[in-house]
């Protein structure tokens, strides 16, 4: 209670007690009118001071206004007097009683109330009540008694309303501060001024000031000096009216000169119905605001980390719909993360049957929580992409909300595998084929040189001589198998130049249209820029009259078959889905018909040796096997597009030549007429027994020799002349090169023919090409091009 409020107390007890003398003393009936005004003048004055007690609780609120009911019942002012019948009573705005104490007094009754303000809005009221019997017989008593009773009540009622009014002043102040300090908030009252009034335990808590320090402080003074005109502010709003709440946070200097972050609430206290001054609650948030902060920290650290992660973080909930998506996820996806929030990832990236295996609940019920597969997703720009998945649910409370998905981008890691399979399988089968092919040359090359032999001595016009042909035909035939499958297996003798796919397929377009047949159409499509390309050119044609072959097939009832050329940059885009394929630029060679065309699961076999869709006797399965290892052979690669009843279209991408372009080898011809002697170096005694016959029936000399060591002692004996020495590249005890070697040194002149089966590129990794120019001659051979090949070298002597 303010000092105004005790002084108006004061005042009319007096004027109240004095009035009762003179009425009591001169009129008994005006003492019961006396005493009645006194009475009710308490009762109001005690119930404004109670209400207004409890408006100025900062902390009660109209929601809490019920739940305070035990706290009200026991900080009721009066507890009252059984003499006295007097009962007061705490009520909400519908009049319910929400605490009472005190008797219920005896008829007649003197009743008052006054309404409990929040703010403007009347949240109860405080009743006092008491009987009017102790006024009546007082009366009654004056009556009686007179003037003695008057001047008694002279002397005594004084001092007992004075008593009363100390006694309910007591209560109320008492009853204030109670509540003040009973609250969980610091609670401060603000003179009109702006100075400290009354505070409660809980500000010094929070300031580290005593009630003492703080009283005629002002607010503003005790804020952070950057807060200080906002608080000003503030406070101003409750002052002056303009506001009847007001709510901020700011920063409380403590007296040790630390700093603490408090959340206020400033209400206006009213008295008479003017503004008495205002009630600040004060509540320290500091280690609120310090979690948030933390918390805050820790959010953005979880999610720096989730957009650095170099995988794809995916947050799901149950519909399916995204959530989250990192940075790595945008790239992966093409899509930014605006564009799939909200949006649902199977009807978007994924299809719909890969649902249940990232957001099924059974599915995500394994040991460790987690769920592993894999599955393709279809980027923004229309690409496919294989996702290794790792898929956690999201738990909250115990009820799974979502699914947090972990995604790999394994689709070169898929591609590298792919290639690696189809690479070891075709090396597997080249081997295979090389092994066999390179074994039965040395067998075809004993074969048709004792045929060729047998020939020469049959006589004209018997069945014999004719025997003999046919063999050597079907040992060519043999021979050209043997050959097709040395070029699947890279194993193949060639000799690449420069060559122009343009004019090489001019120069082969007549024989190509002799071969497909008058059904099929032959068109011509060149690219006048086309780039050179390093190859041997009988491999150009075989890789034509393959195509066309397998053309001509697919094409029974006739159609249309075009040789096109064109220049392609590959980049890494392009060899993604193309096994063999590296980026560079390329020319390239396509065949185009009008077909049956294949499947995918056919495409996938067409390049294995012995696979073929002919009947039995059309095709021996090695025309695409050849065309396969010609192509990568040279450092190329193969794409096939076809569809049933849409046509084939095969691309031989060959790498394009870089530097200055090789003339092409000159071969002289020859006479199978020879003179000189021939050292044969071969450990084959067959194969070196044909060669020997072969050599001296075109009129050469030959010395024999079964292994190296032998053939470098018949070199060292000075007396024998050796014109030439044709030998065997792979031998036991040391190899062709390590032996020529040593004949370089005895005999520095002499030049050695080799003959092999194998390819430059394995006899180059025996070392037979590092040391010195090699002449060689392909197995198996004939005793035409034996001759040639020894003119030829000894031409270019």
């Amino acid at each position: 209670m303010t000092g105004s409020e005790k002084q108006t107390v004061h005042f009319t007890a007096n004027c109240t007690v004095l009035l009762a003398f003179f009425v009591a003393l001169f009129f008994p009936v005006g003492y019961f009118a006396i005493s009645y005004q006194y009475a009710v003048g308490s009762l109001e004055t005690e119930a404004e001071i109670n209400a207004r007690i409890i408006s100025g609780l900062g902390d009660l609120e109209p929601a809490s206004w019920h739940s305070e009911a035990h706290r009200l019942d026991a900080l009721l002012s009066h507890r009252g007097d059984p003499a006295q019948k007097e009962k007061h009573r705490i009520l909400d705005s519908v009049g319910s009683e929400l605490a009472a104490s005190g008797y219920d007094p005896e008829a007649p009754v003197i009743q008052r109330s006054h309404p409990v303000l929040y703010g403007k809005q009347v949240i109860g009221s405080v009743e006092i009540s008491r009987s009017l019997r102790p006024i009546l017989k007082k009366s009654l008593l004056v009556t009686v008694m007179g003037l003695s009773i008057g001047l008694i009540v002279f002397i005594l009622l004084p001092f007992r309303a004075i008593n009363r009014a100390n006694r309910q002043l007591q209560d109320s102040y008492n009853f204030l501060r109670k509540v003040m300090e009973s609250s969980a908030n610091a609670l401060i009252v603000l003179k009109l001024d702006g100075t400290i009034g009354m505070v409660n335990g809980r500000c010094t808590e929070t300031s580290g000031y005593t009630p003492e320090e703080l009283h005629g402080r002002d607010i503003p003074g005790l804020v952070d000096p950057e807060s200080r005109d906002m608080v000003l502010g503030q406070l101003h709003l409750v002052a002056s009216g303009a506001a009847d709440i007001v709510k901020f946070e700011a920063d409380l200097v403590r007296k040790d000169g630390g700093t603490v972050t408090i959340a206020c609430g400033a209400t206006p206290v009213y008295q008479e119905g003017r503004i008495a001054g205002t009630v600040l609650s004060v509540e320290n948030i500091t280690e609120r605001r310090a979690a948030v902060e933390a918390l805050k920290s820790a959010k953005e650290y979880t999610e720096n980390l989730i957009q650095a992660a170099c995988v794809m973080i995916l947050g799901l909930d149950l519909k399916g719909e995204v959530t989250l998506i990192n940075r790595t996820g945008e790239e992966m996806t093409g899509y930014s993360q605006e564009e799939l929030t909200g949006k649902n990832w199977f009807d978007t990236v994924m299809g719909a049957e890969a649902f249940f295996k990232m957001c099924g609940g059974s599915q995500l019920a394994n040991d460790d929580g987690m769920n592993a597969f894999e599955g393709q997703i279809v980027t923004k720009a229309g690409a496919m992409r294989t996702i290794s998945w790792r898929n956690s649910a999201i738990v909250e409370k115990g009820v799974r909300i979502g699914t947090l998905c972990f995604g790999i981008d394994i689709t070169e890691h898929r591609k590298i595998e792919a290639q690696l399979r189809h690479s070891q399988k075709m090396e597997s089968i080249g081997q295979l084929a090389g092994g066999v092919a390179h074994d039965f040359n040395n067998m075809l090359s004993v074969m048709l040189g004792y045929a060729q032999l047998s020939l020469l001595e049959a006589p004209e016009a018997t069945p014999l001589r004719l025997y003999l042909q046919e063999i050597i035909k079907a040992g060519e035939r043999s021979r050209d198998m043997v050959r097709k499958l040395l070029a699947f297996s890279r194993k193949e003798i060639i000799s690449p130049r420069a060559v122009n796919l343009n004019e090489h397929c001019l120069e082969t377009e007549k024989t190509l249209s002799r071969l497909i047949g008058e059904e099929v159409r032959f068109g011509f499509a060149p690219d006048p820029a086309l780039w050179t390309v390093k190859i041997d050119p009988s491999q150009v044609d075989q890789i034509l009259m393959n195509l066309a072959v397998n053309a001509r097939d697919a094409m029974p009832d006739g159609g249309m078959l075009t040789i096109k050329t064109e220049n392609v940059i590959v980049d890494e885009p392009f060899c993604d889905y193309r096994l063999d394929a590296k980026p560079g630029s390329y020319a390239c060679l396509s065949v185009v018909d009008t077909g049956t065309g294949m499947d995918r699961e056919l495409i996938k076999r067409i390049f294995e040796p012995f696979f073929t869709t002919k009947e039995m006797g059309r095709g021996t399965g090695l025309g695409l096997a050849t065309v396969y290892g010609i192509v990568t052979q040279n450092g190329g690669f193969v794409d096939v597009e076809s569809e049933p009843g849409s046509g084939t279209t095969f691309r031989i991408y060959l790498p394009r030549m870089s530097g200055e372009s090789e003339p092409p080898a000159q071969i002289l011809p020859g006479t199978l007429s020879g003179t000189g002697t021939v050292l044969v170096v071969e450990d084959d005694d067959m194969l070196r027994a044909m060669a020997t016959q072969m050599l001296e029936k075109i009129g050469y000399q030959v010395i024999q020799a079964a292994t190296p060591h032998a053939a470098l002692c018949i070199c060292k004996e000075t007396d024998t002349d050796i014109d030439l020495v044709l030998s065997d590249v792979i031998m036991p005890e040391m190899n062709g090169l390590e032996m020529a070697r040593g004949m370089a040194v005895l005999r520095p002149d002499t030049k050695v023919l080799f003959m092999t089966g194998y390819s430059s590129e394995i006899i180059a990794k025996r070392g037979i090409i590092a040391d010195r120019e090699m002449h060689y001659i392909q197995k198996p051979f004939d005793m035409e091009g034996l001759h040639a090949k020894i003119m030829e070298m000894r031409t270019a002597c």
